[in-house]
Protein backbone atom coordinates (compact mmCIF):
# COMPACT_ATOMS: atom_id res chain seq x y z
CA UNK A 1 0.00 0.00 0.00
CA UNK A 2 1.28 3.46 -0.87
CA UNK A 3 1.89 6.08 1.77
CA UNK A 4 -0.85 8.19 0.18
CA UNK A 5 -3.50 5.51 0.69
CA UNK A 6 -2.33 4.82 4.23
CA UNK A 7 -2.74 8.50 5.04
CA UNK A 8 -6.20 8.49 3.49
CA UNK A 9 -7.38 5.68 5.70
CA UNK A 10 -5.53 6.67 8.86
CA UNK A 11 -6.47 10.32 8.93
CA UNK A 12 -9.69 11.06 10.74
CA UNK A 13 -9.27 14.77 10.31
CA UNK A 14 -8.21 15.42 6.69
CA UNK A 15 -10.59 13.63 4.36
CA UNK A 16 -10.46 14.53 0.68
CA UNK A 17 -13.49 16.41 -0.66
CA UNK A 18 -15.33 14.03 -2.95
CA UNK A 19 -16.95 14.82 -6.27
CA UNK A 20 -19.47 11.99 -6.18
CA UNK A 21 -23.11 12.56 -6.89
CA UNK A 22 -25.51 9.65 -6.72
CA UNK A 23 -28.86 10.01 -8.40
CA UNK A 24 -31.52 7.79 -9.78
CA UNK A 25 -31.48 5.26 -6.95
CA UNK A 26 -34.89 3.75 -7.56
CA UNK A 27 -36.44 1.77 -4.74
CA UNK A 28 -38.20 -1.43 -5.73
CA UNK A 29 -41.83 -2.03 -4.88
CA UNK A 30 -41.89 -2.92 -1.19
CA UNK A 31 -44.09 -5.87 -1.99
CA UNK A 32 -41.46 -7.23 -4.38
CA UNK A 33 -39.62 -9.86 -2.35
CA UNK A 34 -37.82 -11.08 -5.45
CA UNK A 35 -35.25 -8.30 -5.31
CA UNK A 36 -35.77 -6.25 -8.45
CA UNK A 37 -32.56 -4.69 -9.77
CA UNK A 38 -31.60 -1.27 -8.45
CA UNK A 39 -29.57 1.03 -10.68
CA UNK A 40 -27.43 3.73 -9.10
CA UNK A 41 -25.74 6.43 -11.16
CA UNK A 42 -22.42 7.51 -9.65
CA UNK A 43 -19.44 9.60 -10.75
CA UNK A 44 -17.70 6.26 -11.35
CA UNK A 45 -20.42 5.03 -13.67
CA UNK A 46 -23.73 3.24 -13.39
CA UNK A 47 -23.93 0.47 -10.77
CA UNK A 48 -26.61 -2.21 -10.89
CA UNK A 49 -27.42 -4.27 -7.80
CA UNK A 50 -29.30 -7.46 -8.58
CA UNK A 51 -31.29 -8.98 -5.76
CA UNK A 52 -30.70 -8.57 -2.04
CA UNK A 53 -26.98 -8.70 -1.20
CA UNK A 54 -25.95 -11.49 1.16
CA UNK A 55 -22.18 -10.96 1.28
CA UNK A 56 -21.38 -7.31 1.91
CA UNK A 57 -17.85 -5.95 2.24
CA UNK A 58 -17.73 -2.61 4.06
CA UNK A 59 -14.75 -0.33 3.42
CA UNK A 60 -14.80 2.47 5.99
CA UNK A 61 -16.08 2.93 9.53
CA UNK A 62 -19.34 4.60 8.51
CA UNK A 63 -20.42 1.76 6.24
CA UNK A 64 -19.49 -0.81 8.86
CA UNK A 65 -21.75 0.84 11.42
CA UNK A 66 -24.60 1.38 8.98
CA UNK A 67 -24.56 -2.30 8.03
CA UNK A 68 -24.43 -3.34 11.69
CA UNK A 69 -27.39 -1.10 12.49
CA UNK A 70 -29.43 -3.33 10.14
CA UNK A 71 -28.12 -6.37 12.04
CA UNK A 72 -26.08 -7.21 8.95
CA UNK A 73 -22.54 -8.32 9.72
CA UNK A 74 -20.19 -7.62 6.80
CA UNK A 75 -18.32 -10.69 5.60
CA UNK A 76 -15.20 -8.50 5.66
CA UNK A 77 -14.44 -4.92 6.59
CA UNK A 78 -11.72 -2.29 6.42
CA UNK A 79 -12.05 -0.02 9.44
CA UNK A 80 -10.00 3.19 9.36
CA UNK A 81 -10.58 3.62 13.11
CA UNK A 82 -9.31 0.13 13.86
CA UNK A 83 -6.27 0.66 11.65
CA UNK A 84 -5.44 3.83 13.52
CA UNK A 85 -6.10 2.63 17.07
CA UNK A 86 -5.54 -1.13 16.87
CA UNK A 87 -9.11 -2.16 17.67
CA UNK A 88 -12.66 -1.50 16.47
CA UNK A 89 -14.63 1.41 17.88
CA UNK A 90 -16.25 0.64 21.25
CA UNK A 91 -19.78 0.86 19.84
CA UNK A 92 -19.14 -1.81 17.19
CA UNK A 93 -16.50 -3.97 18.86
CA UNK A 94 -18.90 -6.68 20.05
CA UNK A 95 -20.85 -6.77 16.80
CA UNK A 96 -18.10 -7.85 14.42
CA UNK A 97 -17.60 -11.41 15.60
CA UNK A 98 -17.33 -13.66 12.57
CA UNK A 99 -16.38 -10.83 10.24
CA UNK A 100 -12.91 -10.71 8.70
CA UNK A 101 -10.88 -7.51 9.17
CA UNK A 102 -9.06 -6.28 6.08
CA UNK A 103 -5.55 -4.94 6.58
CA UNK A 104 -3.98 -2.15 4.53
CA UNK A 105 -1.75 -4.59 2.65
CA UNK A 106 -3.04 -6.09 -0.59
CA UNK A 107 -6.58 -4.82 -0.08
CA UNK A 108 -7.87 -6.02 -3.45
CA UNK A 109 -6.88 -9.63 -2.79
CA UNK A 110 -8.52 -9.58 0.62
CA UNK A 111 -11.74 -8.17 -0.78
CA UNK A 112 -11.73 -10.79 -3.53
CA UNK A 113 -11.24 -13.57 -0.98
CA UNK A 114 -14.43 -12.47 0.80
CA UNK A 115 -16.44 -13.18 -2.41
CA UNK A 116 -18.72 -10.16 -2.00
CA UNK A 117 -21.93 -9.48 -3.88
CA UNK A 118 -21.86 -5.82 -2.80
CA UNK A 119 -18.95 -3.56 -1.82
CA UNK A 120 -19.63 -0.38 0.12
CA UNK A 121 -16.68 1.94 -0.45
CA UNK A 122 -15.97 5.61 0.23
CA UNK A 123 -15.52 8.56 -2.06
CA UNK A 124 -12.12 9.42 -0.57
CA UNK A 125 -10.91 5.94 -1.43
CA UNK A 126 -12.36 6.06 -4.95
CA UNK A 127 -10.91 9.49 -5.69
CA UNK A 128 -7.62 9.06 -3.81
CA UNK A 129 -6.67 5.66 -5.24
CA UNK A 130 -8.59 5.26 -8.51
CA UNK A 131 -6.50 2.32 -9.70
CA UNK A 132 -7.28 0.33 -6.56
CA UNK A 133 -10.93 1.36 -6.74
CA UNK A 134 -11.12 0.20 -10.37
CA UNK A 135 -9.76 -3.21 -9.38
CA UNK A 136 -12.14 -3.55 -6.45
CA UNK A 137 -15.17 -2.45 -8.46
CA UNK A 138 -14.56 -5.29 -10.92
CA UNK A 139 -15.13 -7.83 -8.13
CA UNK A 140 -18.74 -6.90 -7.37
CA UNK A 141 -21.14 -3.93 -7.57
CA UNK A 142 -19.33 -1.16 -5.70
CA UNK A 143 -20.77 2.03 -4.23
CA UNK A 144 -18.19 4.87 -3.93
CA UNK A 145 -19.99 6.92 -1.30
CA UNK A 146 -23.41 8.54 -1.43
CA UNK A 147 -23.68 12.31 -1.66
CA UNK A 148 -20.35 13.78 -2.72
CA UNK A 149 -20.04 15.66 0.56
CA UNK A 150 -16.83 15.52 2.55
CA UNK A 151 -18.60 13.27 5.05
CA UNK A 152 -21.69 11.39 3.91
CA UNK A 153 -24.71 12.11 6.11
CA UNK A 154 -25.39 8.91 8.02
CA UNK A 155 -29.14 9.24 7.39
CA UNK A 156 -28.58 9.09 3.63
CA UNK A 157 -26.41 6.03 4.05
CA UNK A 158 -29.08 4.33 6.16
CA UNK A 159 -31.78 5.18 3.62
CA UNK A 160 -29.61 3.88 0.78
CA UNK A 161 -28.82 0.57 2.47
CA UNK A 162 -32.46 0.18 3.50
CA UNK A 163 -33.39 0.43 -0.16
CA UNK A 164 -30.72 -2.08 -1.20
CA UNK A 165 -31.71 -4.55 1.52
CA UNK A 166 -35.43 -4.04 0.79
CA UNK A 167 -35.91 -2.84 4.36
CA UNK A 168 -37.11 0.78 4.05
CA UNK A 169 -39.14 0.54 7.27
CA UNK A 170 -36.09 -0.66 9.16
CA UNK A 171 -34.14 2.30 7.80
CA UNK A 172 -36.79 4.71 9.09
CA UNK A 173 -36.75 2.95 12.45
CA UNK A 174 -32.95 3.28 12.75
CA UNK A 175 -33.01 6.98 11.91
CA UNK A 176 -35.95 7.65 14.21
CA UNK A 177 -34.17 5.91 17.09
CA UNK A 178 -31.10 8.12 16.81
CA UNK A 179 -33.23 11.24 16.41
CA UNK A 180 -35.18 10.32 19.55
CA UNK A 181 -31.93 10.01 21.52
CA UNK A 182 -30.79 13.44 20.35
CA UNK A 183 -34.20 14.95 21.05
CA UNK A 184 -34.15 13.61 24.61
CA UNK A 185 -30.85 15.40 25.27
CA UNK A 186 -32.15 18.55 23.63
CA UNK A 187 -35.24 18.58 25.86
CA UNK A 188 -33.22 17.81 29.00
CA UNK A 189 -30.68 20.56 28.24
CA UNK A 190 -32.47 23.43 26.51
CA UNK A 191 -29.62 25.72 27.51
CA UNK A 192 -27.47 24.19 24.77
CA UNK A 193 -29.44 26.09 22.17
CA UNK A 194 -27.33 29.00 20.96
CA UNK A 195 -24.14 27.78 22.65
CA UNK A 196 -20.83 27.33 20.83
CA UNK A 197 -18.45 24.39 20.62
CA UNK A 198 -14.97 23.51 19.43
CA UNK A 199 -13.61 20.20 18.17
CA UNK A 200 -9.83 19.97 18.56
CA UNK A 201 -7.38 17.17 17.82
CA UNK A 202 -3.75 17.62 18.88
CA UNK A 203 -1.82 15.35 16.56
CA UNK A 204 1.70 16.74 16.99
CA UNK A 205 3.67 18.79 19.50
CA UNK A 206 3.00 22.06 17.67
CA UNK A 207 -0.20 21.51 15.67
CA UNK A 208 -3.86 21.25 16.65
CA UNK A 209 -6.44 20.24 14.06
CA UNK A 210 -9.79 22.05 14.33
CA UNK A 211 -13.14 21.95 12.57
CA UNK A 212 -14.29 25.22 11.01
CA UNK A 213 -16.90 24.35 8.37
CA UNK A 214 -20.44 24.71 9.79
CA UNK A 215 -21.79 22.53 6.96
CA UNK A 216 -19.40 19.62 7.54
CA UNK A 217 -20.99 16.25 8.28
CA UNK A 218 -19.27 16.19 11.67
CA UNK A 219 -21.41 19.13 12.82
CA UNK A 220 -24.65 17.16 12.63
CA UNK A 221 -24.90 16.17 16.28
CA UNK A 222 -24.12 19.61 17.67
CA UNK A 223 -26.26 21.52 15.20
CA UNK A 224 -29.13 19.19 16.11
CA UNK A 225 -28.72 20.42 19.68
CA UNK A 226 -28.83 24.05 18.56
CA UNK A 227 -25.08 24.60 18.89
CA UNK A 228 -22.64 26.21 16.48
CA UNK A 229 -18.87 26.18 15.93
CA UNK A 230 -16.86 28.89 17.69
CA UNK A 231 -17.11 32.01 15.45
CA UNK A 232 -13.34 32.55 15.31
CA UNK A 233 -12.84 29.09 13.79
CA UNK A 234 -15.63 29.61 11.27
CA UNK A 235 -14.09 32.93 10.25
CA UNK A 236 -10.76 31.21 9.63
CA UNK A 237 -12.51 28.57 7.52
CA UNK A 238 -14.13 31.31 5.45
CA UNK A 239 -10.66 32.70 4.75
CA UNK A 240 -8.77 29.48 3.98
CA UNK A 241 -11.57 27.31 2.59
CA UNK A 242 -10.39 24.26 4.55
CA UNK A 243 -13.14 22.45 6.52
CA UNK A 244 -10.49 21.08 8.91
CA UNK A 245 -7.23 22.92 9.32
CA UNK A 246 -4.28 23.11 11.73
CA UNK A 247 -3.58 25.93 14.13
CA UNK A 248 -0.33 26.41 15.96
CA UNK A 249 -0.15 25.93 19.71
CA UNK A 250 0.17 29.66 20.40
CA UNK A 251 -3.34 30.06 18.98
CA UNK A 252 -5.04 28.10 21.77
CA UNK A 253 -7.32 31.12 22.53
CA UNK A 254 -9.08 30.36 19.21
CA UNK A 255 -10.53 27.29 20.95
CA UNK A 256 -12.64 29.48 23.21
CA UNK A 257 -16.26 28.30 23.27
CA UNK A 258 -18.94 26.98 25.62
CA UNK A 259 -18.04 23.34 24.96
CA UNK A 260 -14.65 21.86 24.11
CA UNK A 261 -14.42 18.38 22.60
CA UNK A 262 -10.83 17.31 22.26
CA UNK A 263 -8.46 14.44 21.80
CA UNK A 264 -4.76 13.87 21.21
CA UNK A 265 -2.67 11.15 19.63
CA UNK A 266 -1.09 10.29 22.98
CA UNK A 267 -1.63 10.97 26.67
CA UNK A 268 1.58 12.97 26.62
CA UNK A 269 0.23 15.27 23.90
CA UNK A 270 -3.01 15.67 25.84
CA UNK A 271 -1.02 16.71 28.89
CA UNK A 272 0.97 19.14 26.73
CA UNK A 273 -2.23 20.65 25.36
CA UNK A 274 -3.65 21.23 28.83
CA UNK A 275 -0.47 23.09 29.85
CA UNK A 276 -0.35 25.42 26.85
CA UNK A 277 -0.63 29.17 27.53
CA UNK A 278 -4.26 30.23 27.31
CA UNK A 279 -5.77 26.78 27.82
CA UNK A 280 -6.80 27.35 31.44
CA UNK A 281 -8.46 30.62 30.44
CA UNK A 282 -10.80 28.98 27.93
CA UNK A 283 -14.45 29.41 28.94
CA UNK A 284 -15.14 25.68 28.60
CA UNK A 285 -12.19 24.80 30.83
CA UNK A 286 -13.30 27.25 33.51
CA UNK A 287 -16.82 25.79 33.58
CA UNK A 288 -15.74 22.16 33.27
CA UNK A 289 -17.48 21.76 29.90
CA UNK A 290 -14.65 19.75 28.39
CA UNK A 291 -15.14 16.28 26.94
CA UNK A 292 -11.93 14.33 26.45
CA UNK A 293 -12.42 11.66 23.84
CA UNK A 294 -10.19 8.93 22.50
CA UNK A 295 -9.02 9.03 18.89
CA UNK A 296 -11.63 6.36 18.08
CA UNK A 297 -14.36 8.39 19.72
CA UNK A 298 -13.47 11.62 17.93
CA UNK A 299 -13.56 9.54 14.76
CA UNK A 300 -17.19 8.73 15.57
CA UNK A 301 -17.94 12.46 15.53
CA UNK A 302 -15.91 13.13 12.39
CA UNK A 303 -17.74 10.30 10.64
CA UNK A 304 -21.12 10.10 12.38
CA UNK A 305 -23.04 6.84 12.35
CA UNK A 306 -26.26 5.50 13.89
CA UNK A 307 -24.10 3.55 16.35
CA UNK A 308 -21.52 6.19 17.25
CA UNK A 309 -23.92 9.06 17.98
CA UNK A 310 -25.91 7.46 20.84
CA UNK A 311 -22.67 6.21 22.41
CA UNK A 312 -20.99 9.59 22.20
CA UNK A 313 -24.01 11.44 23.56
CA UNK A 314 -23.72 9.35 26.70
CA UNK A 315 -19.96 9.88 26.85
CA UNK A 316 -20.22 13.67 26.44
CA UNK A 317 -23.28 14.05 28.67
CA UNK A 318 -21.46 15.58 31.70
CA UNK A 319 -19.71 18.20 29.55
CA UNK A 320 -22.91 18.96 27.63
CA UNK A 321 -24.78 19.44 30.89
CA UNK A 322 -22.19 21.96 32.12
CA UNK A 323 -22.21 23.80 28.79
CA UNK A 324 -25.99 24.10 28.96
CA UNK A 325 -25.96 26.06 32.21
Amino acid sequence: MTRALRVLFLSLATLVIATLAISGCSAPDEADSGGAPIQVNTSKGSVTINGVPKRIVALGAQWIDVALSFDVTPVAYLDNIQILTGEPAPWSRDKLEGSTPISTEDVVAQVAKAKPDLILATSYMADGQPEMYDQISKLAPTIPGITGKQIDPWQDMVTFLGTVLREPDKAKEITAGVDAKIDSVKKAMPGLNGKTYTMAYMYSADQIQVLGDPDDGATYLFSSLGMSIAPALVAQFRRNGQPRYPISTENVPLLNSDLLVLTANTDQLMSTLEKLPGYQNLRSVKTGAVSRLTVAEIGGLNEPTPLSLPYLLDKMNPALERASR
